[in-house]
């Protein structure tokens, strides 16, 4: 089998874990090769854009991210599979959602932000994860590692998914789906976010539902921004300096930090550039998992 792929690195790794196929990339392959490949391996989808079309034996793409709302499925040609990665970068992702969550529950860019002006905080009281009760808004690879996670600092987890349905190892008190959102919203002191953004979740996270949730909750974004209403979190944020959001994800993208309102002036929110997934050895990592996906796709 011809496989290409959008990425120049890291080959090798795809060539040991599918040692029978033929594996070039983009800028190594002749367009012979590229008519004839059956698979898509793609980081960026941008860069893919144009050479679609000319794949005539296309039957997978496979992407390296877990999420697939960077793909326009209106070029894909029918019939072709598009396949994810999810779970390739699952601990590293939960890691990362648990250290915002540490930082929101102790205040430490806060009491770090005070320090540097000359005061010293000490009396300022921080709050305990043992006992809390956390909603994690999806539970797929992100979700269970983080849920696991945090029940080992003895928060007590519920969870909304899909079916309503979880049988897994993570201790669980309550497993919902978004028909019980709004219930499980009330009752949480750290809800955090790790569903993909698709049609159904894009705004999930409203002006409305922002309000269900307790006056101190954290709020933890490690998917995608627009699952949250950007002005509705603004506003939000702005009007009850109790509620906290430590965000991963954002609404804009470039090469610097602007959205459409001024996140950065609130001192409850805590700012991370995107930077969850990428960790030592991330590239690699990602293109292993790429190769067992497509191992198991055969």
């Amino acid at each position: 089998m011809n496989i290409l792929t959008s990425f120049c690195d890291s080959l090798d790794i795809l060539r040991n874990a599918l040692p029978d196929d033929e594996i070039r990339c983009i800028k190594e392959a002749d367009e012979g090769f590229v008519e004839s490949a059956q698979v898509l391996i793609v980081f960026h989808f941008r860069d893919v854009k144009d050479i679609i079309p000319k794949m005539k034996n296309l039957r997978l793409i496979q992407t390296l991210t877990a999420g697939t709302d960077h793909i326009d499925f209106s070029i894909i040609p029918k019939g072709v599979k598009v396949q994810s990665n999810a779970g390739a970068n699952a601990r590293a992702v939960a890691e990362h959602g648990l250290a915002l969550t540490l930082s929101a529950m102790k205040k430490v860019p806060w009491r770090d932000r005070e320090m540097r002006k000359g005061n010293f905080p000490q009396l300022i009281e921080s709050r305990l994860l043992h006992g809390k009760k956390a909603l994690m808004l999806g539970f797929g690879h992100i979700g269970q590692e983080l849920g696991m996670m945090l029940s080992c600092l003895g928060v007590v987890v519920s969870a909304i998914n899909r079916s309503g349905r979880y049988e897994g190892d993570v201790p669980i008190k309550r497993v919902g789906s978004l028909e019980d959102l709004d219930d499980m919203l009330k009752d949480a002191d750290i809800v955090a976010i790790t569903l993909p953004l698709t049609t159904e979740t894009k705004g999930l996270i409203d002006r409305r539902r922002l309000e269900l949730m307790k006056k101190d909750v954290v709020l933890v974004n490690i998917s995608r921004g627009k699952i949250i209403v950007e002005k509705d979190l603004y506003e939000h944020l702005k009007n009850n300096p109790e509620f906290t959001a430590a965000m991963d994800v954002w609404w804009h993208y470039g090469k610097e930090f602007r959205q459409e309102y001024p996140f950065e002036e609130l001192d409850n929110i805590i700012l991370s550039p995107h930077c969850a997934g990428t960790y030592e050895g991330w590239f690699e990592n990602m293109v292993e998992w790429a190769g067992d996906r497509i191992k198991a796709w055969k």
